[in-house]
């Protein structure tokens, strides 16, 4: 690509990206403006209590939405966010509901085009420009003005009453959170940004990770030589500039076209060190993860780039869904995090199938946006 037409595509990533920040901003004000307007006089009986506490617990969560929105890079990025919001969303119904005598809400998902339209009422079949058509869940007004061969509504409009905050589920059909009880699990509550891969496990020593700005040679410590590691490269200001890594094969590029994040397999090859060069405008983080700290995904998973990931239930099928150029993948990993079968592939926007082989470690290659759906049709093994 010449130096115009990166410059164009660098333009337009620049834009899209603070489009999608813009958005998630938005989100953020519109529940914070509900929220002051809400006004609650206790009456001193026992409705107060449970009122309050969804108020409080709507706050804590637009609380938690602005303090790790601090930062964010892209939507991906600020998945954190989006579900602090989902959280909020719903308590704040729930406070509305008991506070006028109404049944609480059901928690439903949001509409498609755009969470602010309020909670989905039906499922529609859909396709976008050029792509497939698929069914999504839809509020009230966008399934009528789809229904007349009309486009949904535009981002950021709210066909619904002002300060009544649009409830949202807990994650799903998006990214699943790990439960506590295994590898790469945790408790209740948010997910780490680590298992995000937004930030090194904060165990994680100096001799395995390092940071900076501009270009530099790294070398980062495996605990022995037989330990396989995930290699995780965050770049910021655009992802300007290009990464390397040297191996028993010589120096291959992790970064081969603009990318903020790259999550690599390095399986055991003899070398205690990983060696790595980093040549970046702009300021960069790399570290080690160990391979039993990975995201556990139950049902379905959205980001954009390079991912590794853990599925624990039974064979199945594999649905994936690719936004934009460039090449993909998705391989199944060995624990030693050798490619053990590529399960499908592709290039550009595409939606593919697969086989879904069972419990195991997996990884998408990737630059551009994708989602991707498990759907076992057997229980796993004991």
């Amino acid at each position: 690509m010449g130096r115009e037409g990166r410059g164009g595509f660098l333009r337009f990533f620049r834009r899209r990206r603070a489009e999608e920040l813009a958005d998630i901003e938005a989100e953020i004000t519109d529940f914070g403006e509900a929220l002051a307007r809400f006004q609650y006089v206790p009456r001193g009986d026992e409705a107060d209590g449970p009122v309050l506490a969804d108020v409080q617990r709507a706050l804590d969560a637009y609380d938690r939405a602005k303090r790790d929105f601090a930062g964010d890079r892209d939507r991906e990025d600020a998945a954190d966010v989006l579900r602090a919001l989902d959280d909020g969303r719903y308590a704040f119904a729930c406070a509305a509901a008991r506070s006028e005598g109404r049944a609480l809400p059901e928690r439903r998902l949001p509409c498609f085009f755009d969470p602010r339209h309020g909670p989905s009422t039906a499922e529609v079949d859909w396709a976008p420009p050029g792509g497939a058509a698929r069914t999504i869940p839809v509020c009230a007004a966008d399934a009528v003005r789809i229904k007349e061969g009309q486009p949904p509504i535009a981002t950021g409009s709210t066909p619904r009453r002002a300060g009544a905050p649009a409830p949202r589920p807990a994650p799903g059909p998006g990214p699943a959170a790990p439960a506590s009880g295994g590898p790469g699990r945790t408790s209740a509550g948010p997910t780490p940004k680590w298992l995000l891969y937004k930030e090194w496990p904060p165990d994680t020593p100096d001799t395995r990770r390092a940071g900076g700005s501009g270009t530099r040679d790294v070398e980062l410590l495996r605990t022995d030589s037989a330990e396989p590691v995930l290699l995780v490269l965050r770049m910021f200001r655009d992802g300007a500039g290009q990464a390397y890594l040297d191996g028993a094969s010589g120096r291959r590029a992790l970064i081969e076209r603009m990318a903020e994040r790259v999550v690599t397999p390095v399986p055991a090859d003899g070398a205690r060190h990983v060696r790595v060069r980093v040549e970046s405008s702009g300021s960069w983080r790399l570290w080690l993860q160990s391979p039993d700290r990975v995201r556990v995904v139950e049902r379905s998973l959205q980001a954009t780039g390079s991912y590794v990931f853990r599925y624990e239930g039974g064979p199945g099928e594999l649905r994936f869904s690719h936004q934009g150029g460039g090449r993909f993948a998705v391989e199944a990993l060995g624990e030693d995090l050798s490619s053990t079968a590529r399960l499908l592939s592709g290039k550009g926007t595409s939606d593919v199938q697969g086989v879904l082989p069972g419990p195991g470690l997996y990884q998408v290659q990737s630059y551009a946006p994708w989602q991707l759906f498990l759907i076992p049709t057997m229980a796993p093994s004991s």
